[in-house]
């Protein structure tokens, strides 16, 4: 990876066209680093949940079923101060 770095640093960047300069070689330079990046970001998230993966859907299904827990309790004590029953 390092060879296809320095070589499209080399050439690309002084390279001639047959009717002026060409200048495209530094755009091209950040759009393969970019792709590179974002390879390594998947590879890199897909080893962390597989790692992880488990623990994590565990923790984000109890806190959705703490939020729902958590809606269902203030619709309940809204409708019980709007029919004016004690809410317990």
């Amino acid at each position: 990876m390092f060879i296809i770095t320095a070589l499209i640093l080399g050439l690309s960047y002084e390279s001639y066209a047959g009717t002026g300069g060409a200048d495209g070689g530094l755009e091209f330079l950040l759009i393969f680093i970019g792709f590179l990046l974002i390879i390594i970001v998947l590879l890199t998230v897909g080893d962390y949940l597989k790692k992880n993966g488990k623990t994590l859907i565990y923790k984000s299904i109890t806190s959705f079923k703490k939020m729902i827990i958590s809606l269902n309790d203030y619709l309940h004590k809204i409708k019980s101060d709007y029919f004016d029953l004690s809410y317990f």
